[in-house]
């Protein structure tokens, strides 16, 4: 039921004390790299109140662009720089409903 926009989610389990760098880490990349490629539609960070999660939810204009990001050098520098402060578990999904007031 998708209009072939795409939906990344990666929920990033985080060490403790270090959600703000892993949110600094995630703004950076958004800012730098994720936001000037084709296909790029909108990302939302959320951070978990308790401190131990990031969500990235990122819409895509196609899987294709996706996978190239995640193909990018530079997109995959700010992975590396995530290694070791945060557990991804990263997946692609339609999105099948959205509400709105």
């Amino acid at each position: 039921m998708s209009n072939g926009e795409v939906t990344f989610v990666n929920i990033l389990e985080v060490e403790e004390g270090k959600q703000a760098e892993v949110a600094k880490i995630l703004q950076d990349a958004t800012d730098t790299v994720i936001s000037k490629r084709p296909g790029f539609v909108s990302v939302t960070l959320l951070a978990s109140k308790d401190g131990k999660r990031i969500v990235n939810v990122a819409k895509w204009a196609s899987t294709a662009d996706v996978q190239a990001t995640q193909n990018d050098p530079a997109a995959a520098e700010f992975g590396k720089k995530l290694a070791g402060l945060a557990k991804p578990v990263p997946g692609l999904y339609d999105i099948v409903g959205e509400y709105s007031a």
